[in-house]
C-alpha cells in the first residue's frame, strides 16, 4: 500500500490520483469549518466552502450535500440537484447520510468530525459515492446500502467497487457504553480496565467485506481524528468542534 498523501490539507486514499477524471479528498483544519450547523457564521462558512471547490475546479454551485442525521438514506444525485445545500442547511437533501452519482460535475459533500467517512469508486463505470457512518449509521448498515445502491442502480458488481475508510475516531480514543457495544461484532470491541472501546472504521471494514469487496479493494487509513490535531473531533472538543469535508465528485471534462 502506498503512503498516504496530504496536498494542501487534504487528504487523499492512495492510488486513487491515478484516475484523472477522479475529484476527491477529506480537509484537514486547514480549511476551516465547512459544515452550517456549527456556530454561527454562514456566509464565513460558504466563503470558506467556496476557496474549497475553486481549489478542486468546482464552482460551489455543483456541490450537493445532504441534511445528516445518523442514519442510512441514499440519495442518487443528478445535475438537478446541483447546489443542494451548498449555501443554506435548508436546501440540503433531508435525513441523507449517502450520496452516489454518475453525472460529471457534481461534487458530493458530506461533513466530519470523528465519525467514519467512506468513499466509494467504480472506475470502470465512472461512478462515485460517500457515505457518514457514525456508530447509528454502521448499526444500520450503511456501507452495505450504499453496495446495494451501487448495484441496483448502475449494475455494478461489487468486485468492481473500490472503498475507502477515511480519517475517523480510533479504537484507540473511542469509549462507548456496552448497549452500544453489544451491537457490534466482537472483533470491533476491545475491554480495558477504565472501559469499552470501538473499532468503528474495522466495524465498516467487515460489512464492505461481508458485501463482496475483496479486502485488497479496501482502504482503511490508521489516521485518528480525535488523536491528531490536525483535524476536528466532537470527542475531543464537544459541540464547539468543527467539521471536515468529505467530497467525491467527476471531473466536468472527462478524458
Amino acid at each position: 500500500m502506498c503512503e498516504e498523501r496530504k496536498m494542501s490539507g487534504l487528504w487523499q486514499v492512495p492510488g486513487w490520483n491515478e484516475y484523472e477524471w477522479l475529484c476527491h479528498g477529506f480537509t484537514t483544519k486547514e480549511w476551516g469549518n465547512l459544515a452550517l450547523h456549527v456556530g454561527g457564521d454562514s456566509e464565513e462558512v460558504t466563503a470558506k466552502r467556496a476557496q474549497l471547490a475553486d481549489f478542486l475546479g468546482f464552482s460551489l454551485d455543483q456541490w450537493v450535500c445532504g441534511r445528516q442525521i445518523h442514519e442510512t438514506m441514499i440519495a442518487q444525485v443528478g445535475l438537478a440537484h446541483r447546489g443542494s445545500g451548498a449555501y443554506t442547511l435548508e436546501s440540503a437533501l433531508p435525513g441523507t447520510d449517502g450520496l452516489v452519482t454518475d453525472a460529471p460535475g457534481i461534487l458530493l459533500a458530506c461533513f466530519f468530525a470523528d465519525c467514519v467517512p467512506v468513499f466509494f469508486l467504480v472506475p470502470e463505470r465512472k461512478v462515485v459515492g460517500i457515505a457518514h457512518a457514525g456508530w447509528r449509521g454502521t448499526v444500520g448498515r450503511i456501507v452495505e446500502k450504499m453496495v446495494e445502491t451501487l448495484v441496483v442502480l448502475y449494475q455494478v458488481d461489487p468486485g468492481q467497487i473500490l472503498a475507502a475508510v477515511g480519517p475517523s475516531i480510533g479504537q484507540c480514543c473511542y469509549q462507548v457504553g456496552r448497549q452500544v457495544a453489544e451491537q457490534f461484532p466482537q472483533s470491533t470491541i476491545e475491554e480495558r480496565e477504565e472501559g469499552i472501546y470501538l473499532n468503528l472504521k474495522l466495524a465498516n471494514v467487515l460489512q464492505l467485506e461481508a458485501c463482496g469487496i475483496d479486502r485488497s479493494r479496501i482502504h482503511c487509513t490508521e489516521i485518528c481524528t480525535c488523536c491528531s490535531e490536525q483535524f476536528y473531533s466532537y470527542r475531543r472538543s464537544g459541540s464547539q468542534a468543527g467539521r471536515m469535508a468529505a467530497v467525491i465528485g467527476i471531473n466536468q471534462m472527462l478524458p
